[in-house]
Formats: C-alpha cells, sequence, structure tokens
C-alpha cells in the first residue's frame, strides 16, 4: 500500500528550464498573432501603409513554431504538443502560400483569414497544455 503512494520524481532542471523556454516562446507567438491581427485591421480600416508592416512582421515570428517544436523534443513534453507546433508552422506556410498566390487562388485565397483563425486557436491550445504540463511533477 505504502508503494502506490511513491512520489513522482521531478524532471531534470535542464527540462524544466526548456519547458519554461517553451512556454515563453507560446506566449510570443500568441502576442505576435495578436499583434498581426491588429495590424491587419488598422490596414483595413485606418491606413492602408500598416500592411506593408503586417506583412513583414509575419517574416519575423514564422519560425517559432518550428523553435518550439525542437523545444518540445528537449522538454520531454507530450507528443501532441509536437504535432500542434508542427500544424502551426504548416498553417504559417499556407498563410504564405495564400498570399504570394492569391491571383492565382482567385477564392481560395479568402482562406487566409480562416487560416488565421485556426493559427489563433492552435496558439491558445498550445498555450494551455504547455502550462498544464508546467503544473504536472513529471
Amino acid at each position: 500500500m505504502l508503494e502506490m503512494n511513491k512520489k513522482i520524481p521531478l524532471p531534470p532542471p535542464r527540462v524544466k528550464i526548456v519547458r519554461y523556454m517553451f512556454l515563453v516562446l507560446a506566449w510570443v507567438f500568441f502576442a505576435f498573432l495578436i499583434v498581426q491581427v491588429s495590424l491587419a485591421g488598422l490596414g483595413l480600416f485606418v491606413n492602408g501603409e500598416h500592411w506593408e508592416m503586417h506583412r513583414t512582421l509575419a517574416q519575423y515570428f514564422a519560425l517559432l513554431p518550428v523553435g518550439m517544436l525542437v523545444l518540445s523534443f528537449l522538454g520531454k513534453l507530450p507528443v501532441h504538443l509536437r504535432w500542434i507546433c508542427l500544424g502551426l508552422y504548416l498553417m504559417i506556410v499556407a498563410q504564405f502560400l495564400t498570399v504570394i498566390y492569391s491571383s492565382h487562388l482567385g477564392l481560395l485565397s479568402a482562406l487566409h483569414p480562416v487560416i488565421a483563425l485556426f493559427l489563433f486557436w492552435g496558439s491558445l491550445t498550445t498555450l494551455k497544455h504547455a502550462h498544464n504540463v508546467g503544473r504536472k511533477k513529471a
């Protein structure tokens, strides 16, 4: 009976640090998404000059999910978080493709804001799961 009450060992300090880095990157990615949507709104409703900032900012955070994916392996995070990070990266690639090939895609280029909604949802899901992993002892 006493064996069932054994404490689960804590992860090594390196793993805890990597998990914290993952969480920080997840929050940075989420913040960038909020800024991106805000810039799109400003470009659409206020001043068209904001479109350039919307376009260039995406290049700076496009690889964050790849960094998160690498950290998910180093931090021994659950497999579903790895898949979410890969999905976030693939959605960013799809975002770039809907812009680059918008003249060839026709109505399919309207998927750009829809993909942005899925990016937002995936980012929130990542944050939720990363916080849950941080609360667990192992």
